[in-house]
């Protein structure tokens, strides 16, 4: 049964809290709150000191002091939870008056995968409207890790409204191969910047046309399938197409692809005042040209009082075909309607053929690709079965003595008898 937070009202203020836990949340944190206009209320959550005191949060709880004395947690989430569970008065008192709460996590490690079930559960007994923001550690990081992400990410389902969760892996198609890691981080965390702010417009927004909140978490309820997610924006002539394209570009939907595997899909347009509804209508065509007809398609639209605002397309939802695998889908679709907009360009000298999918590529006519192809037919030519010619002595009767043909050579012969 789905319960919704006791007092969270559009119409009255909305306190948002956002929580990083560990490392990993805590840098995230901190780069949210480098972004200027955050508006939100931010607390960090830690058992390793030094990251503590290095923080930009505007709150700080070092937990755990007893039971890791300022340390780290060695990577154990048993740790992580005995930390947050000696925290946990002060963790409480730090989430009261907060109507929305996000918690932000890398899992895998010890404190984030240890103490974000238990602070997921605090924020659910506080009425809070509680939205997950958590990662999963790259592939090549060990399989126990994987494990303790898998273990924790199925604990805090049990007490999470929502839940976005990013694969390593998949954002990692953001970066080119060769970046620094210091980008690569930056740009990860940019994105589950735009996720954050994107929700937390999206529970807050009046209008005109808001999203109600039994729709959102309808889509955004953890489940096993694949989490999907894309956000582009625009200025200037075009605007909706160029947000709606850059989007898609997001490798979290495959590149658009995986639209028409969506089962539930939210889309959320916001923008400046001058925002018309023929733009919000063009996105959706495209959007909805793509999807499944069998999907679930949820609005949101909402404007500013800033007028330099650019227009900003939010895609999230779920892959109703489970997670994704290494395969391509079977459909691919087709993203040509999104330049009708634009002026149709010259056709080229050579056309460039789509790639096509593994499963539609043709065979071979000549044979089937498993069987070895047949050998050319050659004619071999007859022996001569006639008797070899004796020279000279053919029209001559041959002189047989004992058995023996004289006229044949005399080591001819002796070879014979051998």
């Amino acid at each position: 049964m789905i319960t919704y937070p006791r007092y969270l009202d559009r119409q009255s203020e909305t306190h948002s809290l956002l929580i990083g836990l560990g490392n990993a949340g805590i840098n995230i944190v901190d780069r949210l709150i480098s972004q200027t206009g955050f508006p939100m209320e931010s607390l960090a959550i830690n058992t390793d000191q030094q990251s503590i005191s290095n923080t930009l949060a505007s709150k700080k709880i070092s937990m755990g002091q007893m039971t890791t004395h300022g340390l780290g947690t060695g990577g154990d989430p048993e740790i992580g939870l005995d930390a947050a569970k000696e925290s946990a008065g002060e963790i409480q008192r730090s989430i009261v008056g907060a109507n929305i709460v996000f918690i932000c996590a890398g899992l895998g490690g010890g404190t984030g995968s240890g103490a974000a079930p238990l602070v997921a559960e605090m924020a659910k007994q506080n009425g809070s409207l509680v939205i997950a923001v958590v990662t999963s550690p790259f592939s090549f990081e060990g399989r126990r890790r994987s494990q303790q992400a898998a273990s924790s990410l199925r604990e805090i389902t049990r007490f999470a409204d929502a839940i976005l969760h990013f694969e390593n892996d998949r954002m990692a198609e953001l970066i080119e191969p060769h970046a620094e890691v210091r980008e690569t981080f930056a740009i990860c965390d940019n994105l589950l910047f735009r996720s954050i702010s994107s929700l937390n417009r999206i529970v807050t927004s009046t209008g005109p046309i808001p999203v109600s909140l039994p729709d959102m978490l309808a889509v955004l309820r953890h489940s096993d399938d694949s989490c999907l997610f894309g956000c582009g924006e625009a200025i200037g002539e075009s605007r909706g197409h160029h947000a709606l394209e850059t989007a898609l570009r997001s490798p979290l939907l495959d590149r658009g692809r995986l639209l028409h595997d969506a089962g539930k899909l939210l889309v959320y347009i916001s923008g400046p005042p001058s925002l018309s509804m023929a733009e919000v209508s063009e996105v959706m065509r495209e959007i909805s040209n793509n999807l499944s007809p069998s999907a679930m398609l949820h609005l949101g639209v909402s404007a500013t009082q800033d007028h330099s605002s650019p227009l900003t397309v939010t895609i999230m939802g779920r892959c109703g075909t489970g997670k994704r695998t290494g395969a391509q889908p079977k459909v691919t679709p087709d993203l040509t309607p999104l330049a009708q907009s634009q002026p149709t360009p010259p056709p080229a000298s050579k056309p460039q053929q789509a790639e096509a999918s593994f499963f539609e590529m043709p065979l071979a006519p000549t044979a089937h690709p498993t069987e070895k192809p047949a050998a050319p037919k050659v004619q071999q030519p007859l022996l001569p079965l006639d008797p070899v010619t004796r020279g000279r002595f053919d029209k001559i009767e041959p002189t047989i003595v004992e058995g023996e043909d004289l006229d044949v050579p005399t080591f001819l012969r002796m070879k014979l008898k051998k």
